[in-house]
């Protein structure tokens, strides 16, 4: 049984005007713009694939095979931000970043980062970014630098302030050092 979001989507997808069929894939989506028919069907399937390994995700868990369901719902439109940048440009991703990981992964070419992403999922030796031992999304021939904590610990860290922080404070802390 769909549930009423899909619903919704089949719906409104059929009562579309025009089909992919009529478009090339290297057409304009509409005049003077840069995006494809091509670039944005690559986004959705991007998209669809997070989605789906969301859903794959709580139906392992369901199982009692899978032990990571915090998924990326909500955050497809990370794909988008991965087509905007060049597959050589560094990321460090979210765990909430699947639509990008797999759209870098299609930019590149000659991965299959379902599989990767579902080897996590279910704590697999051979998962190629952490060995199985947490969902983290990250790939060195990908330009995606694995880590598991999104609290920022990668930056460097502002100097201390102790007490209420004012504009004078802060200059006279700078000037310290």
């Amino acid at each position: 049984m769909a549930e009423p979001i899909d619903e919704h989507f089949i719906t409104t997808v059929s009562a579309m005007r025009g089909s992919a069929g009529e478009r090339s894939h290297e057409d304009a989506l509409h005049d003077g713009s840069p995006l494809t028919v091509g670039h944005c069907l690559a986004l959705f399937d991007a998209q669809l694939g997070s989605r789906h390994l969301d859903l794959a995700a709580r139906w392992l868990r369901s199982q009692g095979k899978g032990y990571y369901t915090i998924g990326s719902s909500g955050h497809e439109g990370n794909a988008a931000v991965a087509a905007a940048l060049r597959p050589t440009d560094p990321a460090l991703l979210h765990y909430r970043s699947g639509g990008f990981f797999l759209a870098r992964a299609a930019q590149v070419g000659d991965r299959d980062p379902l599989r990767d992403v579902l080897l996590g999922l279910v704590a697999a030796t051979e998962e190629p970014i952490a060995g199985g031992r947490h969902k983290v999304f990250g790939r060195h021939d990908l330009n995606i630098i694995p880590q598991t904590s999104t609290i920022a610990s990668h930056l460097p860290r502002a100097w201390p302030v102790h007490g209420p922080t004012t504009p004078s404070r802060c200059a006279a802390s700078a000037t310290r050092r």
